[in-house]
């Protein structure tokens, strides 16, 4: 009994050893005093943000890795609409391999033809057709189904498609028209904002062999004839001053030499013609046979070839107010025999 008694004891005494350990160091009171109990405030959780490096105490850098893992996970942000740069367009680039088209009108065809074209290059095609009106003796051009109407009397003799000027947004016709009995005037026409309109008008205008454009113009000198240049832009503009005549064959001077003298394209000279030949002053002498090469813009000059001989240039001037043109002064039909002028 008396071994249980002191095991009590002894449990009781480090019991008490351990509680006053845990509740920190107590202040020794006298035998028999009560000792209040002081509970014990935790200390408050700051932190010293003092920066690594300063006089102060601070917070110890964290490892790279701790960093990386410590920065929060986002995406990029999406730029704004002013940000976002425009797309690239690719510019629409018309197929002009096709160019330049001729077609002449076939009147013996039931229905007009129709071409399909992108005239307007916006990338869709367009339809280009005509009609004729007999009883309004009126030609009309469509786009589709937009209207241009040549109101007086005429016949449709040809249409060429041309891109005529690489800086417009568009291809040309050239629609040639004949008035009357062959005479034949040739307009530029192009669309803009949808529809047909008229641009310049020429004589007649047709493509040379090599797919350029030539002009021929009427003139009564020496009789009437035509002369020939090449044309450029749109509005067909003349790239030499001076325009050709069809040049005599071999043939015109040899088998067909009295054909050539009666259809006037080799003149008789029926006096002595005042003349330059190399610059100089000189004659065609009476009885000779010249063909005309070429003549100016101002109707001034005239180049004759003399046959079996040299190149000649006739002065050529006008009686005011009225249509005779002078060959060195003297009217052209008392130079010349076989002249003959179109109605």
């Amino acid at each position: 009994m008396k071994r249980i008694v002191i095991c009590l004891l002894c449990a009781v005494l480090a019991l008490s050893l351990a509680c006053g350990t845990k509740n920190g160091p107590k202040t020794p009171a006298a035998e028999g005093t009560e000792v209040p109990f002081i509970p014990i405030e935790p200390e408050p959780d700051t932190v010293d943000a003092t920066p690594i490096g300063s006089d102060g105490p601070g917070v110890p850098e964290a490892s790279p890795l701790a960093q990386e893992s410590q920065e929060p996970d986002h995406e990029t942000p999406e730029p704004t609409p002013e940000e976002t740069p425009a797309p690239t367009a690719t510019p629409y680039t018309p197929d002009l391999s096709m160019l330049p088209i001729e077609f002449s009108i076939d009147w013996n065809r039931t229905e007009p033809r129709l071409i399909t074209f992108d005239i307007d290059f916006d990338g869709e095609p367009e339809t280009i057709s005509y009609r004729t009106d007999d009883e309004n003796n009126t030609t009309t051009i469509f786009m589709d189904d937009q209207p241009l109407v040549f109101t007086e009397s005429c016949i449709l003799e040809k249409i060429i498609f041309i891109d005529l000027d690489p800086e417009t947004p568009w291809a040309n016709m050239l629609v040639t028209i004949d008035w009357a009995s062959d005479d034949y005037v040739t307009t530029e026409v192009h669309p803009e904002n949808g529809t047909l309109v008229k641009g310049v008008e020429r004589e007649y205008i047709t493509l040379d062999e090599d797919g350029t454009l030539i002009s021929f113009e009427r003139t009564d000198l020496l009789g009437t004839k035509d002369g020939w240049r090449h044309v450029i832009g749109e509005q067909l503009e003349a790239k030499s001053e001076w325009l050709a005549c069809d040049p005599l064959t071999k043939n015109d001077l040899t088998v067909d030499r009295e054909w050539s003298i009666e259809l006037g394209k080799l003149l008789h000279a029926t006096r002595d013609i005042e003349c330059t030949i190399d610059g100089a002053p000189a004659v065609i002498p009476t009885g000779s046979y010249v063909y005309m090469l070429r003549f100016n813009e101002a109707r001034t000059l005239v180049e004759v070839q003399i046959e079996g001989g040299s190149t000649a240039m006739l002065s050529i001037g006008r009686i005011p107010d009225e249509w005779t043109y002078l060959i060195a002064g003297v009217p052209q039909d008392d130079c010349f025999d076989n002249i003959f002028y179109a109605d």
